[in-house]
């Protein structure tokens, strides 16, 4: 594992204060570079509820898909890491947020730093690995799956996740990066902002708290656009910024209390809201999956041999035998957790994710320019597996097996 310390790293960089080192110096020596973005939780229509000048300069200029359709279950860690393997969750393991291994008994939760950080739960090959291994260097302001050694490989630089690590700060280090000699700056850069999900889950997708994030995460872009600028680097680099998934408003009125139709002792409930991951206790596969089968109008249960071809959610045995999925705008819930729901519904609407891909309020963002992409260009509406094999072709690496279509990648490429 190869760790780069932040204090080694400013040691590393030609200049303290980013915008000043080598400024205009132009992209003469600059290998095909990629910087790759998620604004976490942006909704396919968010640049048309609040000001986006940024991400508007970045559409005029680059390729634009009409949606980007996210992965089932819709969700954080399944889909960044499918965006950057271009595998299903059902073919790559990360198979929902809270994940339990049926092999070895371990479950995997974003808050258990021993467990993310294992190799054992990251299936396929991220493009940092790929690139890594294939001689290029690579670094990570925040990604999933970037703190662990993956087929023993990390990002050359990285940081570990961290919530207080501001915005600005973020965006400051990747241009750093770009700061530092050829032999020893990244070709491909990973960004990561929180923001407009957070506040969706907290206040709705229609929310102005919604609108207040979505000004705050595009001024971040423009400072990381402002600083590619100053070094006469916009013709030399590709941003590409996707998200994970869109949100859909929810309340208390529509919530199914799992509670009513199974008992908790039945089984392991692994994922829960607005889906359902229950392994069954041994010899009550069948009882448990008649007592939710047709239980809720507003619940669809499936065992895993046959939930629906298009999310690829068969194969992986972390995918658990009964899987679930309520509709949009419905939860999923103990009763235990009632009494924050209704806590939340007396300041108005909060936000939910992790409904079927179909849904046009679950499609994310994917817009991109460069000197890679076509320009002025809108695509219709693609799955973010394809993404990968986009930077693979950017970066000129050979990309890795995957779930992506090569044509669908090329058609954002010039």
């Amino acid at each position: 594992m190869r760790h780069v310390s932040l204090g080694l790293l400013l040691a590393l960089t030609w200049a303290a204060a980013p915008g000043t080192a080598q400024r205009g110096r132009g992209s003469d020596d600059f290998a095909p570079t990629v910087i790759l973005i998620s604004f976490d939780g942006w909704r396919w229509d968010y640049d048309t509820k609040a000001p986006a000048p940024n991400l508007r300069s970045l559409i005029d200029r680059g390729v634009r898909a009409e949606h980007l359709i996210p992965s089932f279950p819709s969700k954080t860690f399944p889909n960044h890491y499918t965006i950057v393997t271009g595998l299903y969750p059902g073919h790559h393991g990360i198979v929902a947020n809270t994940i339990r291994d049926p092999e070895t008994g371990r479950r995997f939760t974003r808050a258990v730093l021993r467990e993310l950080r294992d190799p054992m739960w990251w299936g396929g090959e991220p493009i940092w690995v790929g690139a890594e291994r294939q001689g290029q260097t690579t670094a990570a302001m925040f990604w999933v799956g970037t703190e662990g050694p993956i087929r023993g490989i990390q990002p050359r630089y990285w940081h570990p996740y961290d919530e207080s690590y501001s915005p600005t700060a973020r965006v400051d280090q990747v241009l750093r990066w770009l700061d530092l000699p050829a032999p020893e700056r990244p070709t491909f850069i990973t960004l990561y902002f929180s923001e407009v999900d957070s506040a969706g889950h907290e206040d709705g997708p229609e929310s102005p708290a919604v609108r207040e994030a979505i000004r705050r995460t595009d001024g971040y872009l423009g400072r990381l656009l402002r600083g590619l600028d100053r070094r006469g680097l916009m013709s030399a680099v590709n941003v590409v910024v996707v998200s994970d998934h869109g949100m859909a408003s929810v309340d208390a009125t529509r919530v199914i209390v799992l509670d009513d139709f199974i008992s908790l002792e039945d089984g392991e409930v692994v994922d829960l809201n607005p889906t359902v991951g229950l392994f069954p206790r041994r010899g009550r596969e069948n009882a448990v999956y008649g007592a939710l089968a047709g239980a809720h109008p507003r619940l669809s249960i499936y065992r895993r041999a046959e939930t629906p071809e298009r999310w690829h959610y068969r194969d992986h045995p972390r995918i658990p035998p009964i899987v679930g999925v309520a509709d949009e705008g419905w939860q999923v819930l103990r009763r235990g957790a009632l009494d924050a729901v209704r806590a939340r519904a007396e300041r108005g609407e909060g936000g939910q994710h992790g409904y079927d891909p179909t849904l046009l309020s679950m499609r994310g963002i994917l817009v991109a320019a460069g000197p890679a992409f076509k320009r002025g260009v809108t695509v219709p509406a693609l799955e973010n597996v394809h993404i990968y094999n986009a930077l693979a072709q950017i970066l000129g690496i050979t990309p890795a097996s995957n779930d992506g279509d090569i044509a669908v990648a090329r058609s954002l490429l010039r």
